[in-house]
């Protein structure tokens, strides 16, 4: 007999029976569908108890429900599997050969990474890694030029092995960096990217950063070649550590030179895969798509964001790989529910149906429903169930159940929506490390991470104390990727939001306590991202205990939300810049022969 299965009603209440039954599980009896009453329009002149309803003016949908329906590349799937899959083989040949140079290899790696084909060679790179480079005698490593040392530091860091930043000793001098590297610009390309893997209190590569930097910006100044300037120019806006990876791949398969066999076996490769990767988003998006449509909460309230589309980029975001499918699923529906109330917070609801709303998702009760405004019950009960199919869904994924997390964490995000709330309408701006341990969570980072964790580490081996520990008190990578993402998303939205009357972000917050202007302000905050940055490349590479694939939705988090904001406000105010990116991950396939 097949163990049973227990669905809960009180998210403190925990579930840690596995289930070992092979009976078909049914649809979970706690997803609740009561008739709402009639639906209060946004109309400020329909609620008469309130009659100075704000709008954020938020610009329409860009991509209509017939758009995403229509999409689809003309795909010859099994044929094309088929060549994807000798092309494997002989790439995975070409990673594990024996009489292979190490700088050869490092480049090998690096174009396969760059290319977007890591999550296919992961276990491969890593054991080449292991097995020739991680082992270079003193003598390989004193001969190794500034490319080469740099790019063996960034891959090892960047799969986890730990490497001294005193390999960079030598090439300093009393002064600092030797000044005969200053036209090196592939050594100081690669120093630059190797900085960005810094630990804190790592002062080398500070110093190395600053250097590159400067070099290479005086590089530019004095002019070089088209496509060397390109590729500066797209390091210095953003370094690749900290980029979407994806997207990346996409940038640099429409650069990739194809000289050798090799590199157009690679490049066959990569295209073909971009490609069928992007078929399956496009289906996931349109199954998405009629999921957003029947939950129908961007028709009935009129105030809210409607971005489907965008909250499925940052999904992508998070979790690109073809088999993590359930992962994007489960993200976009948390965060397009995300940006629908924290409009209700931010724009539209008074300080007491917020205070209800809270008190209401802390109960997680569908019977507090009957204590909540009209307008607000179709929210209520469309997070509800929302939430609750989630967590059937990754319980008959995985056999584990999270709803004690993930309604915490709904609690916890309402909360600090609340507490922003009450500093706007009292017009309060508080304290900068105040605000930004509240700002952290009412990013809703860990509303995306916790079914993230489930979906990812699907094995009972994969799971660990010490992340969902991190999880329920916001530790650790989970802190750091939230904080990120809070300030990445104050240094894009702080003018808009101090035009609809609200008084608190960081950079008020920041100017207001230590009597600074705003540019101060937002150079603070662009040092506290690279701080956090450093405590994130510390825990992946010194701690063991978190598991890598959750490690990686961490840090692809904040790698999101720098592209997201990185030129506006790419989830409320979709610019041509984002329509364009999301053109090129998630519309248009590459051209392949």
């Amino acid at each position: 007999m097949g163990t049973q299965i227990l669905w809960l009603s009180n998210p403190t209440q925990t579930l840690t029976t596995r289930v070992t039954t092979n009976k078909k599980l049914r649809q979970p009896p706690f997803l609740a569908y009561p008739k709402p009453r009639t639906l209060i329009s946004a109309n400020t002149s329909q609620t008469p108890h309130h009659n100075t309803r704000r709008s954020a003016n938020y610009q329409p949908n860009l991509w209509n429900f017939q758009l995403l329906h229509s999409l689809g590349n003309d795909l010859k799937e099994k044929k094309l599997n088929e060549r994807a899959t000798e092309l494997e083989e002989e790439v995975r040949h070409m990673i594990n050969r024996v009489d292979t140079e190490p700088l050869s290899l490092l480049e090998l790696i690096d174009n396969v990474q760059r290319l977007g084909l890591t999550y296919k060679f992961e276990e491969d790179i890593v054991k080449a890694l292991d097995d020739k480079i991680a082992l270079l005698n003193e003598n390989e490593k004193h001969k190794s030029g500034l490319h080469a040392t740099a790019l063996r530091f960034r891959l090892l860091r960047q799969h986890g092995f730990h490497v001294s930043q005193d390999v960079f000793e030598r090439f300093k001098d009393k002064g600092g960096f030797n000044i005969e590297h200053k036209d090196d610009v592939q050594g100081l390309l690669s120093l630059y990217e190797a900085s960005y893997l810094g630990f804190e209190g790592e002062n080398l590569l500070d110093e190395a950063r600053l250097f590159s930097t400067t070099q290479l910006k005086q590089i530019l100044e004095e002019g070089v070649n088209t496509k060397v300037a390109e590729q500066v120019k797209h390091a210095l806006e953003l370094p690749y550590h900290r980029r979407l990876h994806r997207l990346e791949a996409r940038w640099y398969l429409d650069r990739y030179e194809a000289k050798e066999p090799h590199h157009r076996l690679l490049q066959e490769l990569a295209k073909l895969d971009f490609n069928m990767v992007q078929s399956q988003h496009q289906k996931e998006l349109q199954e998405l798509s009629r999921w957003w449509r029947e939950m129908g909460l961007t028709k009935k309230l009129d105030f809210v964001r409607d971005r489907l589309m965008e909250v499925y980029f940052w999904a992508l975001g998070m979790a690109p790989h073809p088999h993590q499918s359930e992962c994007r699923k489960a993200v976009t529906k948390m965060f397009g529910l995300v940006t629908i109330i924290d409009d209700v917070y931010d724009v539209y609801g008074t300080l007491d149906e917020l205070q209800l709303f809270t008190d209401a998702v802390e109960r997680w009760d569908v019977n507090a429903i009957n204590t909540l405004p009209d307008y607000m019950k179709l929210c209520y009960l469309a997070l509800y169930n929302t939430v609750n199919d989630t967590t059937y869904s990754i319980l008959k994924e995985t056999g584990h159940d999270n709803v004690f997390y993930l309604a915490k964490s709904w609690g916890e995000l309402c909360k600090a929506f609340l507490q922003e709330a009450k500093w706007s309408n009292n017009k309060i701006i508080p304290g900068f490390s105040k605000y930004l341990e509240n700002a952290s969570v009412s990013s809703s980072g860990v509303t995306l991470l916790v079914p993230s964790y489930f979906l990812v580490c699907q094995q009972q081996e994969d799971f660990s104390d010490k992340a969902l520990h991190h999880l329920t008190n916001f530790g650790g990578l989970v802190r750091s990727s939230c904080t990120i993402f809070r300030l990445c998303n104050d240094l894009a939205t702080s003018a808009a939001e101090l035009e609809r009357g609200e008084t608190t972000n960081s950079i008020t917050s920041y100017m207001h306590e230590n009597e600074s202007n705003e540019e101060e302000a937002r150079e603070e905050l662009r040092n506290l991202i690279d701080e956090e940055w450093k405590k994130m490349n510390e825990e992946r590479v010194l701690d063991g205990r978190i598991p890598k694939g959750f490690m990686e939705i961490c840090v692809n988090m904040a790698r999101v939300s720098h592209c997201t904001y990185q030129y506006g406000d790419g989830l409320g105010r979709p610019d041509h810049m984002v329509e364009n990116i999301i053109k090129l991950l998630l519309i248009d396939p590459l051209p392949v022969n």
